[in-house]
């Protein structure tokens, strides 16, 4: 059994989004040529760099951000970093960097999901400079001095979605792609929110997940968990469940307030076994069971239910 808590050579930093504990994490490679992983909304970047001082580091030592995905929550502080160390190369997908270069489109959306709640959840996002931008499709390999890191694509939660495998650690940064999670449970949720949703996609990067054999997966949403296969097939078998659940509300002709009613009394069911702060942590990771319903309904209308 491996007795390590976290992976070789990776930092966990918290960066108490809304100042909870275990809904946002942001992780540093540790080495020749330090990252950030998924940096985080902007709004939490101060605490990103309080962590780093605890560690005796600065953003002026991080040399790359490895970006899964490009929403607000996983690299919304993009542009606020590279305001502070131009020198920072930034890797993302070849479908997200347009929105890490000119973020209006993704500002936009996401204050549709988010109203007049948008800034105080996430900060302000700023540009990304595009000289500072590195695209990638999956399937490359990135060199950062001695650790190797190989990209994946990996739709489902996400198009512009990647999933990044340190050889160094055996650790996968998975995204959003294996759901949400709290350190001190086994148990894991879907977060389904419009606009990309994608169920055959997801568990085909399920399966690709799997056959990496990590032996770390790394949750944005939060934190490091050794116990892979389980937490694979738990993150497989909910989504086909809340997936089928808002089909078959669909199919029944209920009213859209009667489906969401039913997918939040699941999720409830479900979570019945936690605080009421791990809750709020929960809930705060995926998002409103609204938002998940939007997606997977979105997902059905799109193939035509």
């Amino acid at each position: 059994m491996n007795t390590q808590t976290n992976p070789k050579d990776v930092l966990i930093l918290d960066t108490h989004h809304m100042g909870r504990p275990h809904v946002v994490a942001t992780y540093v490679l540790l080495g020749a040529e330090p990252a950030l992983v998924d940096p985080g909304p902007a709004g939490t970047l101060p605490n990103v760099e309080a962590a780093l001082a605890q560690h005796n580091m600065s953003l002026a030592d991080i040399k790359h951000l490895i970006v899964t995905h490009i929403h607000l929550d996983h690299a919304g502080a993009s542009g606020a970093i590279l305001e502070r160390n131009p020198n920072i190369r930034v890797h993302v997908h070849e479908r997200g960097a347009p929105h890490l270069i000119d973020p209006s489109r993704l500002v936009n959306s996401a204050g549709m999901l988010w109203g007049d709640q948008l800034e105080t959840l996430w900060g302000r996002t700023i540009p990304v400079p595009v000289s500072a931008i590195e695209t990638l499709v999956g399937g490359e390999q990135l060199r950062l001095g001695g650790r190797t890191l190989r990209a994946y694509d990996a739709p489902g939660h996400a198009r512009h979605h990647l999933v990044w495998y340190d050889e160094a650690s055996g650790a996968a940064f998975v995204g959003d792609n294996a759901g949400v999670r709290l350190p001190t449970e086994r148990f894991t949720r879907p977060a389904t929110p419009p606009p990309d949703v994608d169920i055959e996609a997801w568990l085909r990067t399920l399966d690709m997940i799997g056959t990496l054999n990590p032996q770390w997966i790394m949750l944005t949403h939060f934190g490091a968990y050794a116990d892979v296969n389980f937490h694979l097939a738990d993150m497989r078998e909910r989504l086909v469940h809340w997936a089928e659940l808002v089909r078959e509300g669909m199919a029944s002709g209920a009213s859209e307030a009667e489906q969401i009613a039913a997918l939040e009394a699941q999720a409830l069911q479900e979570a019945a076994h936690l605080n009421a702060e791990e809750q709020a942590a929960l809930t705060q990771q995926s998002g409103d069971v609204v938002l998940s319903w939007r997606g997977l309904a979105r997902y059905w209308t799109k193939r035509g239910l």
